[in-house]
């Protein structure tokens, strides 16, 4: 990181979020799910930590002359990390090796450092091999030319996590074999002009993207919601892009549920214009375009691309195209994100005969924990490989629509119209070797929420009584799309006890326990078959304790049920739980003999002193629940010597 300094806590940086963020969010009758004192001012560790040391490439937003915003991607020239260093909290220094034909170039030599207003930028830093992501945005204080080699240094007064849903996982590699070639420059485009069919074949084949859009704010809103770029990743399956055919210059975006701020299409609102840099891993190829813009909403957006309810697009004005130029390239094959749909067309285009086939999937248990709680098991259309701590993707559009309303009296409002019906819920139970087409998931029905509060209903529906039992509701005939598994945290193999055993501490905040269930049968079955020698420690703090250890009983419950392997007790597995809650435990409770429940009262603390209980140093990290809960579990963790980056770390934020 190349600096010294002791980082100070990030405050909020915005009083709000501006007009055009909220005009959106009022256009969609979207309840707000994050706050806006999630975009801190300046950057926290971990995102010095990240740029400086993780980063192969960084796209950046920045203007032109006429006030369009570009977007570029800066890498040093041997496409290495390190080329990124931060000397304070609120402060980047990037070198750079930049190719011809990128429009920042020229937008670099026109800025005016010492101007009242100092020129804008906003980078996002995304590493594609474990979809790492965090923004930033501020202004270019320093910028410094060596023919193609720039130096450059940005303050920074805005950062900000985002939602990593879209990433496609990549591997790269430094290339060394780029040549840039410039194969169009044209930075302004007329408009009776076209797009090349080339470029446009190229916009098509992409599956990823970084959109740069801007907010100039009125004169009376200045200090109140001060101008800014943005910079956000757009990703999907390749295709998921698509140019008019009827005038062959006009992009077309779906717009996925991602973290619900609405920052980008607030800017398109307020400042329509926007730009878009689509880069090739795989050959190096870049196109950078920029232009007009605007965002469609549910009928309008529909007209142009059937079932999608929210659309943004871009006609471009300008745009450059640019061979071999990135010194990055892709090894292996990608891996798609599972929550991206299949690619939409547009209702002038002829979409292709053959489809994408997701996984039909079938609710066919339910069982009710509590007034907000229950659990959902469904059978799938063929057999599924899940791993622990991974998710599933379920797209119930045809559930909400169609079969809730026969179901349920319930009436649709505005605010569900464009609800694009896709969830992510943490899987509890995996399919086994027994049941290879069965899983579970268990939700919390949302306040405000839409699909959550009516499977809960069902569920309570289908028990009245409130027993607590699976009801089976196959007859109820609930149906979903599987979009995909998702979730990419390693799971844990045996270690022998010649190699230290495993020593894992895993932190649950709330409903943030479930992907611990799943990982807390996986360790138990291979504990129980004799596979390596295990120490957990489970933290859990929750205002309904009854429940979770309900829950992790039943994850013990086939070993405690039967012998396996011989074996009622595994000699390898010590298993302890410190729960925390508001009021006192009752007790007793029933678990294996190799399981200890530690009970406390109150909240974890922050200084350190139970993870120095737990030896928190010499354990494997993982945190699961709500961001201020992961926040102060990170703080406690570093107070008792644990080294951050070692942590991993899941939120239920989006």
């Amino acid at each position: 990181m190349q600096s010294s300094q002791v980082s100070s806590i990030p405050l909020p940086a915005l009083r709000g979020w501006h007009p055009g963020e909220q005009a959106v969010q009022a256009i969609i009758h979207l309840p707000e799910r994050v706050a806006i004192t999630a975009i801190v001012d300046r950057l926290p560790e971990q995102h010095r930590i990240f740029h400086t040391s993780r980063l192969h490439f960084l796209p950046v937003a920045t203007l032109d002359q006429q006030g369009r915003p570009w977007a570029s991607i800066l890498c040093s020239n041997d496409g290495m990390p390190n080329f990124i260093s931060s000397p304070t909290d609120a402060s980047l220094t990037v070198k750079a090796h930049l190719w011809p034909g990128d429009p920042i170039i020229q937008n670099f030599r026109s800025v005016q450092l010492h101007h009242e207003k100092p020129p804008l930028i906003s980078g996002i830093g995304l590493e594609v091999l474990t979809r790492r992501r965090n923004k930033f945005a501020g202004h270019i204080s320093d910028v410094s030319f060596r023919d193609l080699d720039v130096d450059l240094t940005l303050a920074v007064t805005q950062a900000l996590g985002l939602c990593p849903k879209y990433i496609n996982i990549r591997s790269l590699m430094p290339f060394h074999g780029v040549s840039p070639r410039v194969i169009y420059e044209r930075f302004n485009l007329g408009d009776g002009d076209r797009l090349p069919d080339d470029v446009i074949a190229f916009i098509h084949a992409a599956d990823t993207a970084f959109l740069s859009t801007s907010y100039v704010a009125a004169q009376e809103d200045e200090n109140t919601y001060p101008s800014r770029l943005g910079i956000n990743h757009r990703g999907g399956r390749p295709g998921f892009v698509r140019v008019r055919p009827s005038d062959g210059k006009t992009l077309v975006l779906p717009n996925y549920a991602g973290n619900r701020m609405m920052n980008s299409l607030g800017n398109i609102h307020t400042t329509p214009v926007a730009g878009i840099v689509f880069p090739s891993f795989s050959t190096g190829s870049i196109l950078h375009v920029t232009g007009n813009a605007a965002t469609l909403y549910g009928a309008s957006a529909r007209t142009l691309m059937p079932n999608v309810n929210a659309v943004s697009t871009i006609y471009v004005t300008g745009f450059s195209f640019v061979e071999n130029a990135i010194p990055l390239r892709e090894t292996g094959q990608t891996e798609r994100s599972p929550y991206s749909p299949p690619a939409y067309y547009l209702a002038e285009e002829t979409p292709p005969s053959v489809s994408f086939a997701d996984i039909t999937v079938s609710l066919i248990r339910t069982r009710v924990l509590n007034d907000t709680l229950a659990t959902l098991t469904f059978g799938t259309s063929q057999p599924l490989n899940i791993h622990p701590t991974q998710n599933c993707v379920l797209e119930l559009s045809e559930f909400l629509r169609k079969r809730s309303h026969t179901l349920l009296d319930w009436e649709e409002d505005k605010s569900t119209v464009n609800d694009d019906c896709v969830r992510t819920w943490t899987v509890s139970t995996l399919p086994t070797s027994d049941a290879p087409c069965t899983f579970s998931v268990t939700m919390r029905s949302i306040k405000g929420g839409l699909i959550t509060p009516i499977l809960h209903r069902l569920a309570r529906s289908a028990d009245p009584q409130l027993t607590g039992k699976h009801i089976d509701v196959a007859e109820m005939n609930v149906c979903a799309r599987l979009r995909g598994i998702g979730g990419d945290l390693p799971v844990p193999e045996p270690l022998a006890a010649c190699d230290g055993g495993r020593r894992l501490l895993w932190i649950a905040g709330g409903i943030g326990l479930t992907p611990f269930l799943s990982l807390t049968r996986h360790v138990a079955h291979l504990a129980a078959r004799g596979y390596g020698v295990w120490d957990v420690t489970l933290v859990l703090s929750t205002r309904e304790p009854e429940v979770m250890l309900g829950m992790i009983q039943d994850a013990f419950m086939d070993m405690s049920s039967d012998k396996i392997g011989g074996r009622q007790s595994p000699p390898d597995l010590m298993f302890f739980i410190h729960i925390f809650s508001p009021r006192q435990l009752e007790l007793p409770w029933s678990f294996p003999p190799f399981v200890s429940l530690i009970p406390h009262q109150g909240r974890i603390d922050d200084d350190g002193t139970l993870f120095s209980s737990v030896d928190a140093k010499i354990r494997e990290p993982h945190i699961c629940g709500p961001l201020p809960f992961v926040l102060k579990a990170m703080k406690s963790l570093q107070a008792a010597g644990v080294d951050a980056e070692r942590v991993k770390r899941e939120r239920f934020t989006y």
